[in-house]
């Protein structure tokens, strides 16, 4: 006789202890020692006419774990038919006795049940789509930032300017007390550059320009910043810090001009300007398709955990959260809320997948391997090199991860189409920088 019986039962988890009698385990143990019998071949022995004390002697250990498997597996699959459940994904199973003279088999199996989610909802869902189209002026202006990832730097004795290039030492304080990570020597940065990063990072690069411009070399200055309150150090936030700043090298940029040298060094043979501008135009395409792509799967992403609500299991959430902490163990020291913040992060994950499994119902995920080539090589050439690598040393994984890829593009596609869309118009800038 097998007892079941519920430990939890709530609309994620439905969670059950089994008790296998000794009976039903020796029925099975004996089962698998026949199965065993009339197959084996021993020296000194007939195929099949080996003594049932010598099998057992021999077997005994595997069909003793053969046993135990079978069972769990066959109680396991009742129980998920007569509670006729919708699972997320395979039941895990905790071992607590095996069998044997005094004690029964014994296990907790734990179903996560799959949510209660009408996928047709998604046509209340609300996406703001950025909407973008190559100007010339966005060539213009990709072309002028090449050109300054390309200048050529001189020594200058002149007064600083903006455009310069400085090299400087610094020392930074709070108070007059050094903090961790206060010093640097030989630190680069061009006057009033446009600086991409975090408020307090651009800030910090303006007040430098601020002071170091019409400055000379060997001249002496302080940079002073106020750290925003939120700012992730917590030693720095909020304070008012003050750097000693030596100016050591003042460098004058010249850009290069639009020639068949220039052209060449960035992997391009011509020197026609119009050809030049039409490559250009080429990789601003395939930048702003994986941009995109990038954007879409945030934005739905987003969307989708924000408007379906339900509680996902937890041990599919806890399993989520063990793996965050590992790889955001270095911030706990920095940051004290970390512990709340990996929570809602592992739970919006593990929603997210239970969304797009009952998504993937919606799309084609019969992909073939030639469609997966296919795929491959439509993308952006940064794309092509990593998965043509890839290809070389695992072509099965390789390949599944590109058809998993496919699918994820499917499904954010989907959602795109049955949703509400509001088209926003942005400059490929605009786009590139969000």
């Amino acid at each position: 006789m097998t007892d079941h019986k519920i430990i939890n039962d709530t609309d994620a988890e439905l969670k059950v202890s089994v008790v296998v009698s000794n009976e039903e385990y020796q029925k099975e143990y004996n089962n698998e020692l026949l199965g065993i019998a009339k197959s084996a071949k021993l020296d000194g022995f007939r195929q099949g006419k080996v003594p049932h004390s010598v099998i057992k002697k021999k077997f005994d250990g595997q069909c003793h774990q053969k046993s135990i498997s079978n069972l769990i597996e066959f109680h396991t699959h009742k129980i998920n038919l007569d509670k006729k459940l919708d699972l997320i994904d395979s039941p895990s199973v905790k071992l607590i006795d095996t069998p044997s003279n005094n004690k029964n088999l014994s296990f907790e199996v734990t179903f996560n049940k799959m949510p209660d989610v009408d996928i047709k909802e998604i046509k209340n869902i609300k996406l703001n789509l950025p909407e973008v189209a190559i100007a010339q002026t966005d060539i213009d202006l990709v072309i002028s930032n090449i050109q300054k990832q390309n200048t050529v730097w001189v020594d200058s004795t002149s007064i600083s300017k903006n455009g310069d290039k400085l090299v400087v030492d610094y020392e930074g304080n709070i108070n007059g007390n050094e903090f961790k990570n206060n010093k640097q020597d030989d630190f680069t940065f061009v006057i009033n550059d446009t600086i991409k990063g975090d408020s307090a990072t651009v800030e910090l690069f303006n007040q430098f320009s601020k002071e170091c411009l019409g400055k000379k070399i060997n001249d002496k200055v302080i940079v002073s910043n106020n750290m925003p309150k939120d700012f992730p150090d917590k030693e720095l936030a909020g304070e008012l810090v003050k750097y000693d700043v030596k100016i050591k090298k003042i460098l004058e940029g010249t850009l290069p001009e639009l020639n068949k040298d220039f052209f060449g060094l960035l992997g391009i043979d011509t020197d026609d300007v119009v050809e030049f501008r039409e490559n250009v135009k080429k990789h601003m395409e395939f930048e702003l398709k994986d941009k995109m792509v990038s954007k879409k799967y945030g934005l739905v992403n987003e969307q989708l955990v924000s408007y379906f609500n339900f509680t996902p299991p937890e041990a599919m959430v806890s399993k989520h959260q063990l793996e965050l902490e590992q790889q955001y163990s270095a911030l706990k020291k920095s940051d004290e809320n970390i512990d709340e913040k990996i929570k809602e992060i592992a739970v919006k994950r593990v929603k997210l997948n239970i969304l797009y499994i009952k998504l993937a119902k919606e799309v084609t995920t019969n992909i073939t391997d030639q469609e997966a080539i296919d795929f491959s090589n439509e993308q952006s050439p940064s794309f092509r090199q990593f998965y043509s690598e890839k290809l070389k040393k695992d072509k099965n994984s390789t390949l599944m991860d590109i058809k998993n890829k496919i699918v994820e593009n499917a499904i954010v596609e989907y959602v795109i189409d049955k949703a509400s869309i509001t088209p926003i118009k942005k400059t490929f800038a605009e786009a590139m920088d969000e």
